[in-house]
């Protein structure tokens, strides 16, 4: 499960790959609410070598907030520490998303 903590003004998201199946299951559940997030994070996550992607100057940390219970308002941010296979596997999630609910 995720720990959700604020150090010096930032929200620190610590995930780990057992998260994944809760992500994939909010995704899956809301998924009119999350294509358009999701068709950012597949077009920009790779150009960032995906563990350096920001989803917060993409606006497209809607579906971890709801997946893993935390709100970023209190800071306006948050950054994601997560194991470097979490950020391939989150990607072929979305990447899988991608081509079954938002391509054309």
């Amino acid at each position: 499960m995720a720990n959700i903590r604020i150090e010096k003004n930032e929200l620190l998201l610590e995930a780990g790959i057992e998260d994944i199946e809760t992500i994939v299951k909010e995704a899956v559940k809301n998924i009119d609410q999350y294509k358009e997030e999701i068709a950012v994070i597949y077009d920009k996550m790779p150009k960032f070598e995906y563990k350096y992607f920001c989803f917060y100057a993409y606006s497209t940390y809607r579906l971890l907030e709801k997946a893993l219970n935390f709100s970023c308002d209190e800071v306006g941010h948050f950054r994601l520490v997560a194991p470097e296979p979490f950020y391939y596997a989150f990607f072929g999630v979305i990447s899988t998303l991608y081509h079954e609910h938002c391509e054309k």
